[in-house]
């Protein structure tokens, strides 16, 4: 699908030549490590971001928030609706995009809610329900399990989520910022490719084959290099 010419093979180079040390990837299975609330917390902010990324910063030094939001607080929560609010206050407390006052018409509420649910009636809760995604044969059923057992994070976030989670190695999350490095490179992306996961996985294949291979890098290094340096990146691509 993706032409990929050997000057735009050598850009890619110097652009790891340059910012490959500078960048900070997520450890090989780190959510080994993490607490039943930490991975709710990353399920959260992934649909928290959706749209976009803003929010995170406000979420993230609001340690008054991150309570209100925990694990454990929203399993004692004995009253559905209750819960719904409390999800549906905090995105809009941070500014969340496509969060609307009224909970019970907002999309991510909703799915939130959904996600919860699900963690909290796996056995072993979050922890739990990443040891039964482990346990699938290969990344591409470990992303279809997670799409299918969540709402609102499908194609880039199931990718997003489970490669900061240590699970993904090669795998692109194709977000608004990869995508502008990929275009102003030359790169002619299939319009709406993102939604339609035949035509990700074909983009992604290509440039994991293509460019990551040659550059002896994984999927979650090019992408992660790409995002963290984005805005020194497009002002050096001539």
């Amino acid at each position: 699908m993706l032409e990929i010419t050997q000057q735009q093979l050598e850009k890619f180079r110097k652009i790891k030549n340059s910012y490959y040390g500078k960048t900070k990837f997520p450890e090989r299975d780190n959510w080994k490590n993490l607490s039943n609330n930490d991975i709710w917390l990353r399920t959260f902010t992934q649909v928290m971001i959706a749209g976009s990324s803003n929010s995170f910063k406000e979420f993230s030094k609001n340690p008054t928030l991150k309570n209100t939001i925990s694990y454990e607080n929203l399993s004692r929560t004995v009253e559905q609706e209750d819960l719904r609010k409390k999800i549906n206050q905090t995105l809009r407390a941070v500014g969340s995009r496509y969060a609307m006052t009224e909970y019970s018409k907002c999309l991510k509420t909703k799915a939130l809610f959904h996600n919860f649910k699900v963690l909290l009636s796996t056995d072993g809760g979050p922890k739990g329900f990443l040891a039964k995604l482990i346990e699938l044969n290969g990344d591409e059923q470990r992303m279809r399990f997670l799409a299918k057992s969540f709402m609102y994070i499908k194609n880039k976030g199931a990718r997003d989520l489970l490669m900061e989670l240590g699970i993904l190695e090669n795998s692109i999350a194709f977000d608004t910022r990869i995508k502008n490095i990929l275009e102003k490179l030359g790169f002619v992306l299939p319009k709406g490719f993102e939604k339609n996961p035949n035509q990700y996985a074909e983009v992604e294949r290509d440039l994991l084959t293509k460019v990551c291979k040659p550059l002896g890098i994984t999927g979650v290094e090019f992408d992660r290099m790409l995002y963290q340096n984005y805005e020194e990146i497009m002002r050096e691509i001539r």
